[in-house]
């Protein structure tokens, strides 16, 4: 069996899912938009798991980024964030498409926020360059590779935003990593955000589907906007039962998905043609520099031995999740020596 690594959003879901998914196919799914048993009791879950009044079930965790900018923004108003947001970087320029929003960049070093640039971003909004509407924090960090914004500087951006009117909506894709890297309750980052989002798949292993939580007044009007924007999916007991279990049983496990990136981050280093310092891993996600091969014809290479790994600008990218296993990251590091190094232990040494 291969073993991938582009993301975490390719692991299969669990055995206890499939069986969770297969009872909430006998259970009547309802009619209205929020008349189905099982989604409600994930939507109730996921609100108390972040402290939350309410939450949304939507399809996709861009999606629930999305509603939150759409409800926050008026057409030509601006959000706050940085240049290298996953919102600004992979949600196909949505929020001008969708909501005539226009994102405002502020200095940021692995998605913290400079306190100092912010304010004066802020203060860019006037009559003559728009109103800004919303500031837009994220954490884990995807483009610097799952790095961790410390709960200290959200609190700094959050009460800076809050003391000037302005809402603040966290894209916590991987928020339950983010906490488990800072040994924190996921609600405790959650608290300094008006919204916010995660991922039901990335990471937790459910088939798909995220959440979107904040007052029961904000997500009362999510509502509509998911269904204007093509996300009024029903009935989904069945999906939302895997949602579910994702909540339940598989947060408390991330910890062993960080550790497997700190192994393959650390026998990376070891490896001629790899630059990457490990103390850079700190979640679930390996970004390292190629120095013999380009990202690409290294991942080819790679694949051909078995493991899928993601060609990511110049470098390479490598994201952990509940099937890789020490055996997993082994056979990883092998493969790596075999393609880089020239190494040949026989098929034993990665099959």
């Amino acid at each position: 069996m291969k073993i991938d690594l582009r993301s975490d959003f390719v692991a299969r879901p669990t055995e206890a899912m499939v069986e969770a998914m297969f009872r909430a196919a006998a259970l009547p799914g309802g009619f209205g938009p929020r008349e189905d048993s099982t989604v409600s009791r994930l939507e109730a879950l996921a609100a108390t798991t972040l402290g939350k009044e309410d939450a949304l079930f939507v399809p996709t965790c861009t999606m629930a980024n999305q509603i939150a900018i759409h409800l926050c923004c008026r057409p030509g108003e601006m959000f706050l964030t940085e240049e290298d947001a996953h919102v600004v970087t992979s949600e196909s320029a949505a929020a001008s498409a969708l909501s005539g929003a226009m994102p405002r960049l502020t200095p940021a070093t692995n998605g913290a926020f400079d306190p100092e640039g912010l304010v004066t971003a802020m203060e860019f909004g006037n009559a003559q360059r728009g109103r800004l509407a919303l500031v837009l924090q994220e954490n884990t960090h995807v483009r610097s590779g799952g790095r961790v914004v410390a709960y200290e500087s959200m609190k700094q951006i959050s009460e800076l935003a809050h003391s000037r009117g302005v809402p603040v909506h966290l894209d916590g894709a991987r928020i339950f990593n983010a906490a488990t890297a800072l040994s924190r309750p996921a609600a405790d980052l959650a608290a300094l955000a008006d919204t916010v989002s995660f991922n039901l798949n990335k990471g937790l292993g459910a088939p798909l589907g995220a959440i979107l939580a904040g007052t029961r007044d904000v997500i009362s009007e999510a509502v509509r906007v998911r269904q204007m924007f093509g996300g009024g999916w029903r009935p989904v007991g069945v999906l939302a039962a895997a949602g579910i279990v994702a909540i339940d049983r598989m947060i408390g496990r991330l910890g062993d998905d960080h550790v497997h990136a700190k192994q393959l981050a650390t026998g990376l280093a070891e490896i001629d043609g790899i630059l990457i310092d490990p103390a850079s891993t700190e979640t679930n996600i390996v970004l390292a520099q190629t120095t013999k091969m380009d990202p690409e014809t290294l991942s080819v290479s790679l694949a051909k031995l078995g493991v899928l790994v993601l060609p990511y600008a110049s470098q390479i990218r490598l994201v952990t999740h509940h099937e890789i296993t020490r055996d997993s990251v082994e056979k990883t590091l092998a493969a790596f020596r075999i393609v880089l190094a020239g190494e040949n232990h026989g098929p034993s040494a990665w099959c």
